[in-house]
């Protein structure tokens, strides 16, 4: 399945903005760098009766590590702009995004979308102009004219109607009505460095991420599970039979080995029946437009799980598949999960996302010996998840269990623009 155009267009706005963004933290450590270069240049050319041997290699040592310094961050600032997302055409042809790492390190995600599915091929009329943005008000120009457009336009919307996206937040519930703004709580974002004033383009950031990287390649393995079924000559789907039966089935049939893989991701929820429904609904539209933190879709019950606890238990099953287990079987959840009665962890290298109630439900961060508790509401998962990402970054290099967070890992740092 490919990215809706409109995403493809958001995610090139924000990653503009991020190396816009780097470029100029570069510039600010060459010239910091090439400063301090300076003074001991100046200092080793004039030494004085009391200059020693043993400074005067110091000093040289210092002028080495700086101008490493000035190499490494004039590399940072050569990197090329990212190039704008390819013109609409009217039939897209199927691509892979590339926020991360694949669903399974065993197996890469499938590059084309299943046959007769709605995104193999889309009219052009519905096809978004071709247009390069640069910036964000350019952004919201023209997302001000898509939404005009789909106004004037009959809205079959939804995977059946084969309309076009466009991005969209998640509208506000009466179950939201505590959500609390976090401008009521600063002090949790500095406890970690963070800007409150930049919690909406994270926002943003962490629910494309989601989207593409989960999400979207989620939907696209189901489908490819569900024809895979159909090709051995099976009349089980993946959500319609039981993960025994599914299990049975992949041990029987070669082509079926990478199935227990995906249902991870639908375990330990009782009703996987409805967890595919709801997963295929948060994929459609962009950006998680259909999220509803303590809710779920038009059946959900008290006996399902809401948005936001399948939203945690796909992250963390994405984040199992990748980071090395061990000993564990799931090293990130191990790790990095756990939930009321059972106290958070502490100390020193204390890092997890400790569930404090479950309906509705609320999270803090566990981070060393204190807990880190963002605003209730219906961001309170992502504020949560956001908190963890920065205090993971914390590290050097940032990484959870080895496995890097920038680009050549989970791509998570340009989330919270590192």
């Amino acid at each position: 399945m490919s990215v809706s155009p409109n995403s493809s267009l958001v995610q090139h706005t924000i990653e503009l903005n991020y190396a816009n963004s780097r470029r100029s933290t570069a510039i600010k450590w060459i010239i910091v760098n090439i400063t301090i270069v300076l003074f001991f240049v100046f200092d080793l050319s004039r030494k004085c009766p009391g200059h020693t041997q043993a400074l005067h290699y110091a000093e040289l040592c210092a002028v080495a590590a700086l101008s490493a310094n000035v190499l490494q961050h004039a590399r940072r600032l050569a990197r090329p702009a990212p190039p704008p997302p390819p013109p609409a055409r009217p039939a897209r042809a199927a691509r892979e995004p590339e926020p991360g790492a694949p669903l399974s390190p065993r197996r890469a995600w499938h590059t084309a979308p299943p046959a007769g599915s709605p995104d193999a091929a889309e009219p052009a009329a519905r096809a978004p102009p071709d247009r390069f943005i640069a910036d964000a008000a350019a952004l919201a120009a023209y997302l001000r004219e898509h939404e005009e457009r789909s106004r004037a336009e009959p809205a079959a919307g939804g995977w059946a109607g084969g309309g076009a996206t466009h991005y969209a937040l998640s509208a506000a519930t009466p179950a939201a009505a505590d959500a609390a703004p976090a401008a009521r709580a600063p002090h949790v974002w500095r406890r970690l460095h963070l800007d409150p004033q930049r919690l909406e383009q994270w926002n943003l950031n962490l629910r494309l991420w989601l989207h593409v990287t989960i999400l979207q390649r989620l939907v696209r393995e189901l489908d490819a599970a569900d024809a895979a079924l159909a090709a051995a000559g099976l009349e089980a789907r993946v959500g319609g039979a039981s993960a025994e039966r599914l299990r049975a089935a992949a041990a029987a049939h070669a082509q079926l080995q990478s199935l227990p893989q995906l249902l991870a991701y639908l375990e330990p929820f009782a009703d996987q029946r409805y967890v595919v429904q709801r997963i295929r609904e948060l994929a459609q539209g962009g950006c998680l437009s259909a999220y509803r933190w303590s809710g779920g879709g038009g059946d959900w019950d008290d006996a399902k799980p809401c948005d936001a606890e399948l939203l945690l238990h796909l992250l963390a099953t994405y984040l199992d598949a990748q980071l090395p287990g061990g000993a564990r079987a799931r090293p990130f959840s191990a790790a990095h999960l756990s939930a009321a009665p059972a106290p958070p962890p502490r100390g020193p290298s204390a890092l997890a996302l400790h569930r404090l109630a479950a309906r509705p439900p609320h999270w803090a961060l566990a981070l060393g010996d204190e807990l880190v508790e963002p605003a209730r509401g219906r961001n309170n998962l992502l504020h949560a998840l956001l908190l963890f990402l920065a205090a993971a970054a914390r590290a050097d290099p940032p990484a959870l269990r080895r496995l890097h967070l920038g680009r050549a890992g989970l791509n998570m740092l340009w989330i919270i623009g590192r």
